[in-house]
């Protein structure tokens, strides 16, 4: 619906019209906030209910949100060029198939967070106020309040090895 309405806009051209697009469809959006490339978003039923963002928002080209679980963006969160919002994923299965049960969580980002290009958010994460997430990274675990988070966060490969 959204993208037959705006999706011929080229990207950074017209970040008003496109947000308000978005807000009509359904997704609560801060009156001060905008996306200056149309978001991917994905999952079943209505997600645009399951999207929250705050004020003075702003979206580089190319996130992607997945919604099969709530996200909830609060007040002066940048967000980098396709950074990735993922609530579902999968059980880890047996040799056989290791793609197991589907499972999805809530995501959460606190005020003030600044997500680098291509950040990847996995589900049932939080990421506390003012913390910035750099450029590339997969976040597994919360992330405290005003921490700069590099590389990868908290991967473990025991758990890869039962």
């Amino acid at each position: 619906m959204v993208e037959a309405a705006v999706g011929w806009l080229p990207n950074f051209v017209a970040n008003r019209v496109r947000t308000q697009a978005l807000r009509v469809a359904g997704i609560r959006i801060g009156y001060t906030s905008a996306f200056f490339g149309l978001p991917t978003l994905l999952g079943r039923g209505k997600i645009y209910e399951r999207l929250s963002i705050g004020e003075h928002c702003g979206f580089n080209k190319g996130s992607l949100f997945d919604l099969e679980s709530p996200i909830t963006l609060g007040n002066d969160v940048a967000v980098g060029h396709d950074v990735m919002f993922l609530t579902s994923t999968h059980e880890r299965g047996p040799a056989t198939q290791r793609a197991g049960a589907r499972r999805s969580a809530p995501i959460v980002i606190g005020n003030g967070v600044w997500l680098g290009a291509r950040a990847t958010i996995l589900p049932g994460v939080t990421v506390g106020a003012g913390a910035v997430v750099s450029a590339g990274v997969t976040v597994t675990d919360d992330v405290p309040e005003n921490m700069l988070l590099t590389g990868t966060h908290g991967v473990s490969l025991a758990r890869w090895r039962k």
